[in-house]
């Protein structure tokens, strides 16, 4: 089976030592998790990463694929001049799926850009500590398509995934509501509460299918950023065999940071 290893990684640029410092104790839990995220997808041997992040060059009515030369993180924006990674892109496997798409009603566009987003950015810092090697294809979700379009295209993403020779890993990098807790900058709300509780409700009961009880209005209401590329990945594991561990779960600034490791059978 081609896909290896799926999960969901909070982005949080707090997480990076340079640009948390003393505030990364705050969130420690999270920090503990995506190391232990880290051991699980070494263990699963992965030739790609496929990063579905929200924070890419995202268009109202496509998806889009970052496909360049090289990747590098790039932290410039929180004021971290030095921590620079580089990923190499799994450039036979982008071809494939550009031509693929071009077969369906689904829109990809083709972006080229070396800078990573930090969605995308952060996880990987964490996660391709041991397996540099491993090459990588950034996707991001449309910003106006709903939630069952994006579903719709994980599961063709899945028969792409599941046609390839290669192993691939999908990471969701999704921090969840931003009004999950009283310290949000943008104000508590139970909508919020109830939304960080249903993701980690699907992935408990394994239902994939439950993220399409979420509307619009609700991830609205949530202040997520994440709800699209969640769908992303709950369309990918749809009909697959799994078992999920929730490594942590904490909103020390009122944002809820999940990180969740999900083992295909």
């Amino acid at each position: 089976m081609a896909l290896v290893f799926t999960a969901i990684a909070a982005h949080t640029p707090v997480l990076i030592p340079s640009i948390g410092k003393a505030g990364i104790e705050l969130v420690e839990k999270t920090v503990t998790a995506m190391e232990r995220l880290e051991q699980n997808l070494y263990l699963a041997q992965p030739d790609v990463i496929i990063v579905i992040s929200p924070h890419g060059d995202s268009l109202p009515d496509a998806f889009t694929m970052n496909m360049t030369g090289r990747y590098v993180s790039n932290f410039e924006e929180f004021g971290d001049l030095v921590t620079k990674v580089e990923w190499k892109p799994a450039m036979m496997l982008m071809d494939r799926l550009r031509e693929d798409f071009k077969k369906t009603d689904f829109k990809m566009v083709m972006t080229s850009a070396e800078n990573l987003d930090y969605g995308t950015a952060v996880p990987l810092y964490y996660l391709t500590r041991h397996i540099p090697a491993v090459k990588v294809i950034p996707i991001t979700p449309s910003s106006k398509l709903d939630l069952k379009t994006h579903y719709d295209f994980g599961k063709k993403m899945k028969e792409e995934i599941m046609a390839s020779t290669s192993r691939i890993a999908i990471i969701a990098s999704a921090d969840l509501s931003h009004r999950a807790g009283e310290k949000s900058p943008e104000g508590m709300s139970a909508e919020g509460i109830a939304f960080d509780e249903k993701i980690q409700e699907i992935l408990r009961e394994r239902n994939p299918i439950g993220v399409l009880d979420i509307n619009d209005a609700w991830l609205d209401e949530a202040g997520t950023c994440s709800g699209r590329a969640l769908a992303m990945m709950f369309g990918i594991l749809d009909g697959v065999q799994h078992e999920v561990e929730i490594l942590s779960y904490e909103k020390p600034f009122g944002v809820g940071y999940l990180v969740a490791s999900v083992r295909v059978s």
